[in-house]
């Protein structure tokens, strides 16, 4: 097993690229499915300061000045509960170079794993504002969404989805205008609440054989049946890789866990 670390990047790299599931997809009315959203964390002075360092570390690809950013403890989960990689005899910097592709799982030097480092991964984790508590003594991101009713989940996917093809589900995070076309300013052609949406194409496309553009908007089918535009800054990924972070007894900011979603 390897770390899902693509679903924050997805937008950019797998819908961007063309969006087969989304093609596929049966436009029809499905049931809403009502999303409750974790409540936002409001960051300190100190978490800002080590957000603000871990950008720049990422988008300078400077290594080591990612690397002290790293707790004394640092592990590696799925949906919460410890995953078999993660070595509990190896020191927590160890750990999250496995994690985000800087070493080989039991080796002692960095090196030789296929397209590693994950700096696209970590580039996504830097760039997401949003985050919320997890047990009173984590700040995770991105902000988290579970579904209200998994009955009334299950029955929009039967609805939706076809025997070759899933929807990629992503939820609004507060009530969101929906627009005919991308960044259209007129009148919306509906709104929808803390919902989860299938995704059917993002805005803009990348070049066919270029790097992926980070698409500005994405195209969502309502439960309604009709399709319409939503800021990509306004949804979320409904299940998806997160980064958790804990203040040490000096009052500072570390990475200190990565959790990824169920395969």
């Amino acid at each position: 097993m390897r770390p899902h670390l693509h679903a924050l990047a997805a937008i950019a790299i797998v819908l961007a690229l063309g969006n087969p599931a989304g093609a596929a997809l049966k436009r029809v009315p499905y049931p809403e499915i009502k999303v409750d959203v974790s409540e936002a964390y409001k960051p300190d002075a100190a978490f800002n300061a080590m957000r603000k360092a871990l950008t720049d570390a990422v988008a300078k690809k400077d290594s080591a000045a990612l690397f002290a950013l790293i707790g004394p403890t640092f592990i590696w989960t799925m949906q919460g509960s410890t995953v078999e990689q993660l070595d509990m005899g190896r020191d927590s910097l160890h750990n999250f170079k496995v994690v985000f592709g800087f070493r080989q799982q039991g080796k002692d030097v960095d090196g030789g794993v296929e397209n590693g480092p994950y700096w696209d991964a970590l580039a996504a984790f830097a760039a997401d504002g949003t985050f919320y508590e997890e047990n009173g003594n984590l700040v995770c991101g991105p902000i988290a969404g579970s579904i209200v009713d998994d009955q009334v989940f299950e029955q929009a996917r039967g609805k939706i989805e076809t025997d070759d093809e899933s929807a990629d589900w992503y939820f609004t995070v507060a009530d969101t205008p929906v627009a005919k076309a991308p960044g259209d300013a007129g009148p919306p052609v509906g709104k929808v609440g803390k919902v989860a949406l299938p995704v059917l194409n993002v805005y803009p496309a990348s070049p066919e054989g270029k790097p992926p553009v980070t698409p500005t908007h994405l195209e969502v089918l309502m439960p309604n049946g009709k399709s319409g535009w939503i800021p990509a800054a306004a949804a979320r990924p409904l299940s998806t890789e997160r980064l958790c972070y804990a203040k040490t007894a000096k009052g500072e900011w570390k990475i200190v866990a990565y959790d990824q979603p169920d395969e």
